[in-house]
């Protein structure tokens, strides 16, 4: 057996009955020939062109995209994956969601990339599995995080921030607790007697579905807090809130403007957990 490279050998086996097996192993992609005699004549067809592929080397497959770490039930997922750099081979891949199969659509961009893209219909952790060359490529399987979609009147939003009170011992600090409520991003407006001011939101990590929010009212006077959930508003916002001089003024508030929506006495002692 010959090639570009160089001669490849081959051992033959004898098998009975004048037959023989054939092994060789080129350590090269390429062309070759293949010269097969018999009492030194070619045998008819040779000598037989024998074409090697390279091997594909799964563990050089990249993959950029969010697409295998977390999505939004019914909304579309992508990943961008690059063979460039891990010779010829073939693409798979399946996702299997709590319950049940996910499709995954393979698209060839015809330049060593291929953009995989699923729409999971089920909230909760996926299993993402891609293989290259019928190996799995770095990283697979993927635990991909499903979540429902974004649903507002699932937030709560309560603490002294919420409420009427007097300036001078004014608390303004509440909690949104966006547990139930599915994917969404949180958008916190507030007006006061002189227009829009700061909001400071903080929460303790990344994964934390209970953000603390934070405001300072520098005068009397009549405040709006404007609490969305991906653009819907959550249940009681836009919340009024009064803030007086005297707790004479409060009591009167208080009397004349009752909270309403999500607030309620038994989450008054929010206050003191923070």
């Amino acid at each position: 057996m010959s090639g570009i490279k160089g001669d490849v050998p081959i051992t033959l086996s004898p098998l009975g009955n004048d037959i023989y097996r054939a092994r060789y192993t080129p350590s090269n992609a390429g062309a070759y020939l293949l010269h097969l005699t018999w009492s030194d004549k070619q045998v008819n067809g040779s000598p037989f062109k024998v074409s090697i592929a390279e091997t594909a080397h799964a563990d050089k497959v990249t993959v950029t995209g969010s697409g295998v770490r977390e999505g939004i039930v019914d909304q579309p997922m992508r990943a961008v994956i690059d063979t460039r750099e891990a010779g010829p081979g073939q693409l798979t891949a399946r996702c299997m969601g709590p319950h049940n199969m996910t499709p995954v659509e393979v698209l060839d961009n015809h330049d060593g990339t291929y953009t995989i893209s699923m729409n999971p219909q089920e909230p909760g952790r996926h299993m993402l599995e891609m293989k290259y060359g019928g190996d799995h490529i770095k990283g697979s399987p993927f635990i991909v995080r499903v979540a429902g979609p974004p649903d507002a009147t699932k937030l709560k939003c309560f603490g002294p921030g919420l409420e009427h009170g007097i300036l001078a011992t004014y608390n303004g600090r509440f909690v949104c607790e966006t547990r139930g409520a599915g994917a969404g991003q949180l958008k916190v407006r507030i007006h006061g007697p002189k227009g829009a001011f700061k909001v400071e939101m903080t929460r303790d990590n990344q994964k934390d579905r209970t953000i603390l929010v934070k405001y300072n009212p520098s005068e009397v006077g009549d405040y709006t807090v404007s609490v969305r959930w991906s653009d819907k508003h959550a249940p009681g916002s836009p919340f009024d809130v009064k803030i007086v001089d005297s707790q004479e003024e409060l009591a009167e508030v208080k009397k004349r403007f009752p909270l309403t929506g999500s607030i309620s006495n038994d989450q008054n002692g929010w206050q003191e957990e923070i």
